[in-house]
């Protein structure tokens, strides 16, 4: 019993967590990215203000150095730290303040108290902190770029090491993967 609720609470934490990501993808046509073997991953821009970082730029290069290994590695290319690499992954990165608001109409369907509410309109907004993230991947031969990963997610109240885990993860579910070329 306890086993159920514990794996019920987890899906439910996953669920929330990826609630606000959104994530979308695309491939140069004509390209067979399973050609390819082996990828590197180079450091990428922040585009977010200095005094507006929350978080270290070398953190979050190893951080999405990490995620991006990882799921590369699961689908059959081999990381190498140099420029023999056959693929090159970047980044561009960035976080900024987004309001959202609206108007609920006349009264805002509450009713009037005296009569000079009859007339006025209830408005209502709200100031979040969004996140949006371009993974670029390119053939290192030429510059050419082969693939790309464009989300957003909201970074209020996250734990960012996990969020980034999870829009890399999101990212690559439709990326080629080798080792079922192999089968």
């Amino acid at each position: 019993m306890q086993t159920k609720f514990l794996l019920v609470f987890l899906l439910g934490l996953a669920t929330i967590s990826l609630r606000g990501q959104s994530i979308k993808t695309t491939t140069t046509k004509g390209v067979d990215l399973l050609k390819f073997e082996t990828f590197t991953v180079m450091k990428g821009e922040v585009m977010t203000p200095a005094d507006e970082k929350k978080i270290n730029e070398n953190t979050l290069f190893q951080t999405l150095k990490g995620a991006v290994v990882k799921e590369m590695e699961l689908r059959g290319y081999k990381f190498v730290e140099d420029s023999t690499a056959q693929l090159y992954v970047s980044y561009v990165v960035g976080s900024y303040n987004f309001t959202d608001g609206g108007s609920i109409g006349p009264l805002g369907q509450a009713p009037a108290s005296n009569a000079a509410e009859m007339n006025q309109s209830r408005s209502w907004s709200h100031e979040s902190r969004q996140g949006m993230m371009v993974l670029d991947i390119s053939e290192g031969r030429t510059g050419k770029e082969l693939w790309k990963a464009t989300g957003t997610l909201a970074l209020d109240g996250v734990d960012m090491s996990r969020a980034l885990d999870a829009v890399i993860y999101k990212a690559f579910k439709k990326f080629p993967n080798r080792n079922k070329k192999k089968k």
